[in-house]
């Protein structure tokens, strides 16, 4: 099917945005189950490419809001799904798309994300799905995405491994991950050289007051930007100087040796309400 669409509209494989489109229709189906959408409820598919996953969000019966930057795809899926009812199509990046907006002008203040993140800008698309609902509008209640196996391990990882890092802690800030199921590479077309695995994502409330939250990024960012550093050298750009940093540290119990993939992300929390003159919100 998909090489007709090619024939039909003259579609063009664009690597630069890694366009690798699941066409396995178990895994198809298995995604928009893990939806758990119906009547009523609203989907927002990032990455809407040929269609395929589209057809099968819309059987669930929810209104589903489809986004696609590429305007080839965006001009195949109108003419193959554009007067399917229930469907939204919007042609705009995912990083600058405003869609909490648009989904509030249509009455809706929760939904619900699913599509395969595109693997060349996995993590600010993550980050930025995360933010959807902080900036008003509607607010997504659950992420079921697709992503690169080894960005599925670092999303997933326990602190203290190679794979812990930035990522897991600012993702844990925002959600709770857990793994649906793995994806192989002969479910795409084309064939990509990487497995992918689908993830459940649920938001919930922020930890910190927003003046904590941002010393949270940056204690975050720091520790985790050289990783041979100890948490205490890495922090003294924060608190002004290394005893500063080790005082911070031993009075939430770490010694000034320890590294940041030694703490947990509520540790990191911990560490920025305490900084900040703040507590936790939860």
């Amino acid at each position: 099917m998909l090489k007709d669409l090619q024939a039909r509209f003259g579609l063009r494989f664009r690597k630069a945005l890694s366009q690798h489109f699941l066409i396995e229709p178990h895994t198809l189906e298995r995604i928009a189950a893990a939806t758990g959408a119906g009547p009523g409820d609203w989907i927002v598919e990032v990455g809407a490419g040929a269609g395929f996953l589209t057809s099968r969000l819309l059987r669930t019966g929810a209104n589903v809001l489809a986004v696609e930057v590429d305007p080839a795809m965006t001009t195949m899926l109108k003419h193959v799904l554009g007067f399917a009812p229930r469907l939204t199509l919007v042609e705009d990046d995912l990083l600058q798309a405003d869609v909490p907006r648009l989904l509030a002008e249509q009455g809706a203040s929760r939904f619900i994300v699913a599509g395969n993140l595109p693997y060349h800008i996995t993590s600010p698309a993550l980050f930025r799905l995360l933010e959807w609902g902080r900036e008003g509008g509607a607010a997504p209640t659950r992420l079921v995405v697709m992503v690169q196996r080894e960005v599925g391990e670092r999303l997933l990882a326990a602190p203290g491994g190679k794979t812990y890092g930035r990522l897991t802690v600012e993702t844990a800030y925002a959600a709770r991950c857990r793994k649906l199921f793995a994806v192989p590479p002969g479910a795409f077309l084309p064939r990509p050289k990487v497995h992918s695995v689908v993830l459940e994502l649920t938001p919930h409330p922020p930890a910190l007051a927003p003046a904590a939250a941002a010393v949270f990024h940056r204690l975050v960012r720091e520790a985790f930007g050289q990783r041979r550093k100890t948490l205490a050298n890495a922090l003294t750009g924060l608190t002004g100087g290394r005893p500063a940093a080790e005082a911070l540290l031993a009075a939430e119990g770490h010694p000034p040796g320890v590294r940041g993939e030694r703490l947990s992300p509520l540790e990191f929390v911990r560490l920025a309400a305490r900084w900040s003159g703040t507590g936790v919100t939860k």
